[in-house]
């Protein structure tokens, strides 16, 4: 091949990323195949190859470049600095989460999700992988944050728990997994089609918040 500069080599595999990109809101992640991307690129067989070396390579690529996209701990901090009180600052940050969810839902939640199907049905692939993907802390920082305004309300007498501590973090961990996975199974999927079950990311949120607030005694 031609000696071709910076510049034509990062923006040839643009055009491979943002085709697997599509293909990914059409296709689940663990069904792709390199044909998949040929074909929705435009880059032949052999061109494609020139500038990565194998499927899971434009994979990691692809899932890097969600997971850079979905650094909001500046958005967290900002909640966290405008409101004082604790039971304002868990309904703010709820709302957040189903408010980023439904935005962001058809790339990172759905990529995401397939992921861990892909990873559990190829464990070779997961070994391959997994370390090359770079991580993002953003979801681990806003629970952390959750759990930090739970801690401060429960010092100031403001919250008065009625379950274990430990109880309610499993019960906010396991309800956030489970709002996520049913609705990417709903919007990405068409699971759940019934007109009497309402999936909204935003109202789940503010539900499951007012269920904390709940157990945490609050009034």
């Amino acid at each position: 091949m031609p000696k071709v500069s910076h510049d034509y080599v990062k923006r040839k595999r643009n055009v491979i990323l943002e085709a697997a990109l599509s293909v990914c809101k059409d296709k689940p992640l663990y069904e792709i195949t390199m044909r998949d991307i040929i074909r929705a690129s435009g880059v032949s067989q052999g061109g494609i190859y020139r500038y990565y070396s194998d499927l899971d390579e434009i994979l990691v690529e692809i899932i890097n470049q969600a997971n850079a996209d979905a650094d909001y701990k500046k958005d967290v901090d900002a909640i966290i600095e405008n409101n004082a009180a604790p039971k304002e600052m868990l309904e703010k940050l709820f709302t957040f989460l189903g408010e980023y969810i439904k935005e962001n839902l058809s790339t990172v939640g759905k990529i995401h999700f397939e992921l861990t199907i892909l990873f559990a049905n190829n464990p070779d692939r997961q070994k391959k992988i997994l370390p090359n993907i770079t991580e993002n802390e953003s979801g681990q920082y806003l629970i952390k944050r959750i759990l930090d305004t739970i801690h401060k309300g429960i010092s100031l007498g403001i919250f008065q728990p009625e379950v274990s501590i430990e109880d309610l973090f499993t019960f906010i961990m396991a309800s956030i997994d489970g709002i996520v996975r049913d609705v990417v199974l709903h919007k990405c999927y068409g699971m759940f089609q019934n007109e009497q079950i309402l999936i909204d990311e935003t109202r789940l949120m503010n539900t499951l918040c007012k269920s904390v607030q709940a157990l945490l005694g609050c009034k």
